[in-house]
């Protein structure tokens, strides 16, 4: 039976972390169901704890947003029960969610975000900045929206209380913070701007913008901050949503949006050229019915995509058009009115080079007429066409057609297209020594780039699953997304014949990596996979990308604790574990 706690009967667990653990418990003056974080034993006489405890309930009481999670009471400096009372949120947290769900539609990605950036505005507007913006401190609620929590690192700019975190400690996740925070400690809004692009690079990817073995590896990226293309990892998300996941990730806060307010707009604004006026709305409808909601915003992106490729074709605008058709190819490969309207700007620019081509001999024509008409007669003597001295120019009689002359083609491929436009006769195709293979890629997992015979590394995906290579010896050299599997070269002699030639590719994962935050103790993963002691890094085998194991941790003079950790390969994970002191009795 878990104690009460003045007002508050505490039911059960629902959550824990470094510096507290959060309870079920039911308010029996209101007579509500809330959620009650209280400080673990051990800190509650560290006075730097007790202050931090303090200013997080400070901070959040301060804000009212849809999407931040609301402060109820606060136990105050002077109770020995320091507890926070907050609404109690219903579902589980984004990481846990994403985990579970796998690929979200980049639209969902940009909504939630956008009520993220919102609610950052908001705690910006009042002085805050979060400092620790990552997908374990935003929650679902309700099955219906997204709530930002955890500003227990909050940074108060208001000068009386900047001192409580200006002590040179490095405060933050590492994958999630900017660079200005690891080399300095400085943030500000900009730097909340910057750990929300990682979650919309995540979302939209499925992988971090920076990870690696270790977190000092991670911090080396985060300063060098030259993350992968999320265009190349995920051709589908679309050109516009990937600038503007680049210019959160801007190494300077000045290239990045300058509020989250500037973030919140621009996504809003993005989302609506693809038919989402009201992003809320529309996550409400995705968390119903996850299912349903994505085929049916798949077809409404699509027909808005369309829309707006064939306006950029009908008034010429190639760049406009290709940008709305890429997507909407990687979206449906064979989209029948896409490959349509791209055929047309093929034509249109095949004839436009034609047409060109058509004007300068043209003009060449002229030009060589009037030297023609200039030039000085036969027999004429030296000096016979100074100034002064020649005869009346005669100019070409427009009403009369000059005979056609032959035309000698300009070597290179020329289509049947261009021949019919042109007038010219298609010279005969030169002998090939060997004919072409098509080599089609299997990867496993798909989140690769591959580099063909050592030339500049594709990311795989539906604009690059296959080449055309001669038959004969070839390298095929396989590399997984941010590292989460060992590189991998593979070497094949492609026969020749017709039909497809299948290269796969079975890539091994590389080990995930653990650290149990806790009081020193001994740490054993699934019976013995991996065992270590806390606060170091344990690594764990991986046979998939995403794994969760079971972790046991035991230490003298406290009960022994099993728990559930999820892990990706290649990453390292922190998993807070708050052990209870044995009862002396």
């Amino acid at each position: 039976m878990l104690p009460t706690i003045e007002r508050y009967e505490l039911t059960n667990e629902i959550g824990h972390g470094g510096m507290a653990t959060v309870y079920r418990a039911r308010d029996t003056r209101l007579d509500r169901w809330v959620a009650v974080k209280v400080m673990h034993p051990h800190l509650r006489g560290t006075e730097q704890a007790r202050a931090r405890f303090s200013r997080e309930a400070r901070a959040v009481a301060k804000l009212r947003h849809p999407a931040i999670l609301e402060i109820y009471d606060y136990s105050g400096n002077e109770s020995d029960n320091a507890y926070i009372a907050t609404e109690l949120l219903t579902g589980p947290t984004l990481r846990a969610y994403v985990d579970s769900t796998g690929e979200i539609p980049a639209e969902i990605a940009a909504c939630i975000c956008c009520e993220l950036a919102a609610a950052l505005a908001a705690a910006h507007a009042q002085g805050i900045v979060h400092r620790d913006v990552k997908p374990e401190n935003v929650l679902l609620h309700e099955n219906r929206t997204v709530k930002l929590t955890d500003f227990g690192i909050a940074d108060m700019l208001d000068p009386t209380m900047s001192a409580m975190t200006a002590t040179g400690q490095l405060l933050g996740s590492p994958a999630h913070m900017a660079p200005e925070q690891v080399e300095s400690g400085d943030a500000d809004a900009r730097s909340d701007v910057f750990a929300l692009g990682t979650i919309l690079y995540w979302l939209t990817t499925g992988v971090l913008p920076f990870s690696g073995k270790n977190p000092h590896q991670v911090l080396k990226r985060v300063v060098e901050c030259q993350p992968l293309d999320p265009l190349a990892l995920r051709p589908s998300i679309g050109r516009p949503l990937r600038d503007l996941i680049c210019r959160c990730l801007s190494k300077s806060p000045n290239d990045r949006f300058q509020t989250a307010q500037d973030l919140a707009d621009e996504l809003a604004r993005h989302l609506a050229t693809v038919g989402i006026a009201d992003p809320r709305a529309t996550l409400e409808a995705y968390f119903h019915d996850p299912k349903t909601e994505e085929v049916q915003l798949r077809e409404r992106v699509i027909d808005a995509l369309l829309a707006e490729a064939r306006k950029a074709v009908a008034v010429r605008d190639r760049m406009a058009a290709i940008v709305a058709l890429d997507r909407v190819l990687a979206l449906h490969d064979a989209h029948a009115e896409a490959l349509k309207l791209v055929g047309q700007l093929d034509h249109a620019d095949r004839t436009r080079k034609v047409v060109r081509a058509g004007i300068a001999a043209l003009a060449i024509a002229a030009v060589a007429g009037l030297w023609v008409s200039f030039a000085p007669k036969s027999g004429a003597r030296r000096g016979d066409d100074l100034p002064g001295e020649v005869d009346e120019l005669q100019l070409p009689d427009p009403s009369r057609r000059p005979e056609p002359t032959a035309v000698t083609p300009t070597p290179g491929p020329i289509t049947a297209e261009d021949a019919a436009v042109a007038k010219v006769v298609r010279p005969a195709p030169k002998p090939v020594a060997s004919k072409l293979r098509t080599v089609v890629f299997d990867p496993s997992p798909p989140n690769v780039t591959i580099a063909v015979d050592g030339a500049e590394p594709k990311a795989y995906g539906p604009s690059f699953r296959m080449v055309e290579l001669a038959p004969g010896p070839h390298s095929f050299s396989f590399t997984g997304g941010h590292e989460c599997c060992k590189p991998l070269t593979v070497e094949r002699e492609v026969p020749g014949g017709t039909g497809e030639y299948v290269v796969s590719a079975k890539l091994e994962f590389r080990d995930a990596y653990v650290r149990v935050d806790s009081v020193p103790a001994d740490v054993v993963v699934d019976d013995g996979l991996a065992a270590g002691r806390s606060l170091l890094l344990l690594a764990i085998p991986m046979k998939q990308l995403v794994e969760r194991h079971r972790i046991s941790v035991t230490a003298p003079g406290f009960e022994p604790y099993t728990g559930w950790v999820d892990v990706r390969a290649g990453v390292p994970t922190s998993h807070p574990v708050s052990l209870k002191p044995r009862d002396p009795r």
